[in-house]
């Protein structure tokens, strides 16, 4: 198995993507929020790309709508993007339809590939064991902000890849998902310091939610795995 990963969705050729297993990874806020989701009980979330086809979607719908714009709020939406929204009593048994600025254009753009993961610090282990089961070489694809690096992203591949190198330790790894899996280690007993310093981190700062930052690096809080199929994300079911 050959590890490989992409610093943000631009640089991501759809056909590169042909036969290979993709974890796609927006730590601040979207993956997180997703994995909150599913694991608190919500039946799909429905990734669009733009804040009417949400609009649009959720109309005569028994959904919830979720999701923001460049960090903000959208008016008119049930949910934002802090996975602290996403609790049981607001989302569970009910379909979510999500837009976010990084997140969900990211999955929309995986969406070719015959396996697409959401993946995060709060299920590392369990998405690395869906990695293995699998059986296919992995894209760590990580969402950036606005065409640039996140930080707590290409960490959070690290995390994902270090436990997979646990479960099978003849796996290749690409240069760039080396670099990832060395930024973890270096980092890994620092976290909420680390990351909380990145571009992404401190903007959340600004805005008041360092609670989401905490929130959002809790390591295997949620040991589930969506999968993004047929246009929904679900619970994944590998065995």
């Amino acid at each position: 198995m050959m590890a490989s990963a992409f610093a943000h969705v631009d640089d991501l050729h759809t056909d590169y993507l042909t036969h290979r297993t993709v974890v796609v990874i927006d730590v601040f806020r979207s993956s997180s929020c997703i994995v909150t989701a599913l694991a608190n009980g919500a039946r799909y979330i429905l990734p669009v790309d733009t804040v009417s086809r949400a609009r649009n979607l959720s109309l005569n719908k028994d959904v919830l709508t979720g999701g923001e714009r460049y960090g903000k709020n959208l008016d008119g939406f049930d949910l934002g993007n802090s996975p602290a929204e996403y609790s049981s009593e607001k989302i569970g048994d009910k379909g979510i339809i999500l837009t976010t600025t990084n997140g969900t254009r990211t999955l929309l753009k995986a969406e070719r590939a015959p396996h697409v993961l959401v993946g995060c610090f709060l299920n590392a282990t369990a998405c690395a064991k869906a990695i293995a089961a699998l059986h296919r070489d992995v894209v760590f694809l990580c969402a950036g902000t606005r065409g640039d690096f996140s930080l707590e992203d290409g960490v959070a591949a690290g995390c994902i890849l270090d436990r997979l190198l646990q479960i099978d330790p003849s796996i290749s790894c690409t240069d760039l998902a080396h670099v990832l899996l060395l930024s973890y280690r270096a980092c890994r007993d620092t976290l909420m310091e680390t990351l909380s310093g990145s571009q992404a981190g401190r903007r959340l700062a600004v805005r008041g939610r360092k609670a989401d930052i905490a929130n959002c690096l809790q390591i295997d809080q949620n040991p589930i795995v969506p999968r993004f199929e047929a246009g929904r994300i679900i619970l994944d079911e590998i065995d």
